[in-house]
């Protein structure tokens, strides 16, 4: 294991339910990627691309969020934490 960013899983589905999706093919057209992209991401593999596309996401639906009582901030999805060897 090494230290690096991983995504907040349970946040992830709230933020994301908040925003209209109850589904991983939701999530996916949502953020423009791949199913299987949001499947590596929940299993420590995510790059830059990933972490962008999903504080732009925020970022488009900031009101909807901030009336939630979620900040757009990248803590709020992530972390630093342990990740599998690359």
């Amino acid at each position: 294991m090494r230290a690096g960013v991983v995504l907040r899983p349970e946040r992830f589905d709230e933020v994301t339910r908040i925003m209209g999706c109850t589904s991983e093919a939701a999530r996916a057209r949502l953020l423009g990627v791949d199913p299987k992209t949001i499947y590596r991401a929940r299993h420590g593999i995510l790059g830059e691309e990933f972490i962008a596309k999903v504080i732009d996401a925020m970022r488009a639906n900031e009101p909807v969020l901030n009336a939630a009582g979620i900040d757009v901030d990248f803590e709020e999805v992530f972390e630093v934490g342990e990740k599998p060897a690359a």
